[in-house]
């Protein structure tokens, strides 16, 4: 019941979260023959990507102020999904300067199942197999929370290493934790 009354408070604040994020620039370079490009977000994060003739194609066609949502996928990576233009999803690598831009976990109370990050903010876990993804994280491990596809919210771990993992280990669902 208390997840369910979460839930749909979540649904009043999604409009206004501030980890929303958008299209701020695409920066296209060429290093070696290659094409390298920096798509730049709203949050000041640099994702890099190396795209194919085909698929540069379709991102010419993002365009600045596209809403965007960071996904974790089953390989190294993530995806970026943009909810304007869903006709591609690149796989891009977080720059390592973006890296410090992320919250790192502080604490997660397993009573009630709330994970508070170094910014503050506190997340509930929405399912308990979670808990057991929560066995591969450790306290100031890096996270980006997302809001995600299904208009639940993520947290996407950058710190559990690819060769250890599998799509179940890079992420927990979550809700943000209203306190009464």
């Amino acid at each position: 019941m208390k997840k369910i009354l979460l839930l749909l408070l979540t649904t009043l604040l999604t409009a206004a979260t501030p980890i929303e994020r958008n299209l701020q620039s695409i920066d296209y370079r060429t290093q070696a023959g290659a094409t390298i490009v920096l798509i730049t977000l709203t949050d000041g994060s640099i994702w890099k990507w190396t795209p194919d003739h085909f698929s540069e194609n379709l991102l010419r066609k993002w365009t600045e102020g596209d809403p965007i949502i960071i996904q974790a996928v089953n390989h190294p990576g993530f995806l970026l999904q943009n909810l304007s233009k869903p006709l591609y999803t690149p796989t891009v690598a977080l720059s390592f300067n973006s890296y410090p831009l992320y919250p790192s976990i502080k604490d997660y109370d397993s009573t009630q199942d709330i994970i508070t990050l170094s910014d503050d903010s506190q997340w509930v876990l929405l399912f308990d197999f979670n808990k057991r993804t929560l066995h591969h994280w450790a306290k100031d491990d890096r996270v980006i929370p997302v809001k995600g596809a299904n208009n639940n919210y993520e947290l996407i771990n950058l710190d559990v290493p690819f060769d250890n993992r599998s799509q179940i280990e890079r992420f927990v669902v979550v809700l943000p934790y209203i306190q009464k």
